[in-house]
């Protein structure tokens, strides 16, 4: 009779056992909060990930140091915003660096360019047609693929968003506050 007892004890712990085991592998295999993560959605297409704002000794940080990549033995420059944005640059000529200067007006664009208009170019104090001198740097300077001069109109224009910050990201000019030096950009992502 006490043999049987033990037999009776050791199925009822072996199935309190198996049990545990069962329950606790049924709580590990099991989803959380699938309900809600069925209720996520990603947004196909691009999408506005955020809004960066800056002022000006921020973004004529940035730029700088994003123009040092394009610099050459023939031509070193670098772009600044103050009251104007201006591009200032040397020219080397017979050994002499002749600074020229090209004064803009920046705007952004609905599609997050930005438009440069120019609103006067000069070497050094003497003042030079806008016209002549974007076409000249059309013709002469091979330009990354997202700037775009439009001589005529007297425009330089930038494409933001062909200029890749990673691989599915991008910025958009949202607002360009020169009076009040207050830049917004957007992050965008595909």
């Amino acid at each position: 009779m006490k043999n049987s007892y033990w037999k009776y004890l050791f199925l009822l712990i072996l199935a309190i056992n198996i049990s545990l085991a069962a329950v606790v592998g049924f709580q590990v295999t099991k989803h959380r909060d699938q309900e809600v993560l069925n209720q996520v959605s990603t947004i196909k297409g691009v999408n506005k990930v955020a809004e960066i704002s800056t002022n000006t000794e921020q973004l004529n940080t940035a730029i700088n140091k994003y123009l040092g990549d394009f610099q050459d033995n023939k031509m070193n420059y670098k772009f600044y915003l103050s009251d104007k944005a201006v591009l200032e640059g040397a020219y080397k000529i017979f050994g002499k660096d002749i600074p020229l200067y090209v004064y803009f007006e920046p705007y952004a664009l609905n599609d997050g360019s930005v438009n440069l208009k120019v609103t006067s170019i000069s070497i050094g104090t003497l003042s030079l047609p806008a016209k002549t001198v974007l076409n000249y740097i059309k013709g002469a300077y091979d330009l990354p693929k997202f700037v775009t001069i439009k001589s005529e109109k007297q425009e330089v224009v930038i494409d933001l968003p062909q200029i890749a910050i990673t691989k599915d990201t991008f910025l958009q000019a949202n607002k360009l506050d020169m009076k009040n030096y207050k830049f917004v950009f957007n992050l965008m992502q595909k």
